[in-house]
């Protein structure tokens, strides 16, 4: 099957960057923003808020997280079961929404990467679908390897400036909080202030890099990141 190239509203992407419970402008909230199975475990739980006053409704889905040619990428899966897949939330109401994995457990020292879509489907309490916002939420979901090394990132940088690529040879996926390039005279350019993005295990992730960065000395560079929450430094080899 084609995959859906992942495609995150700013709500969503907000979502993933707010504690435990990612809050939208309309009624629909969804948490936790990061949901895991743990390597003994074959379920865990997704809630569904809604802070309105007036009913709201909820499909729920799972994708397998790719990572093709450097680019985000999601592919349907039979591994991961939603239940239930629909909700109808009254004003003021919760819902728990389980997902279980029916799939074989991940192999032995890596995570296995989904992502959970959470819609917020039209027409929920006569409200006018012409006008209305509906939320989306685009959550990661990780089923945790067994042993599963932390991540291990490589990166490189074209002469330019124009694209940076790191590869995961670690086990565990790596998320990148605010980053920024630095080089040896100390000269900065800020990539993100949040989150730049994931490299999931064993992939590589390349972002095409825009708007101008003059002065940096891009033959000598570094990335300093937040990775997994930490502050860390990767050095970055000069791209062919």
């Amino acid at each position: 099957m084609r995959p859906h190239r992942l495609l995150v509203a700013g709500a969503a992407l907000l979502a993933l960057l707010l504690p435990r419970i990612a809050a939208a402008a309309g009624q629909l909230q969804a948490g936790p923003t990061l949901v895991e199975i743990g390597p003994r475990a074959a379920a865990t739980r997704l809630t569904l808020r809604n802070t309105g006053d007036s009913p709201a409704a909820a499909q729920v889905r799972v994708f397998r997280w790719t990572q093709l040619e450097g680019a985000d990428a999601l592919l349907p899966t039979e591994e991961m079961a939603v239940s239930p897949p629909i909700v109808e939330l009254p004003a003021g109401g919760e819902q728990v929404v389980r997902i279980v994995r029916i799939g074989l457990p991940p192999e032995a020292g890596r995570d296995d990467a989904y992502r959970v879509i959470v819609d917020e489907l039209p027409g929920a309490g006569g409200r006018d679908t012409r006008v209305a916002l509906r939320m989306r939420y685009v959550l990661p979901l990780f089923v945790r390897g067994s042993e599963a090394a932390p991540p291990r990132l490589s990166c490189a940088m074209d002469a330019a400036g124009s694209r940076l690529e790191c590869a995961n040879g670690g086990g565990r996926p790596a998320q990148l909080g605010a980053s920024r390039l630095v080089d040896a005279r100390g000269r900065t350019a800020v990539l993100s202030e949040g989150l730049f993005g994931y490299v999931l295990p064993g992939s590589r992730r390349v972002w095409l890099l825009e708007g101008d960065r003059p002065q940096l000395d891009f033959v000598h560079l570094r990335l300093e990141t937040w990775l997994n929450g930490r502050p860390t430094v990767v050095g970055l080899d000069l791209a062919p």
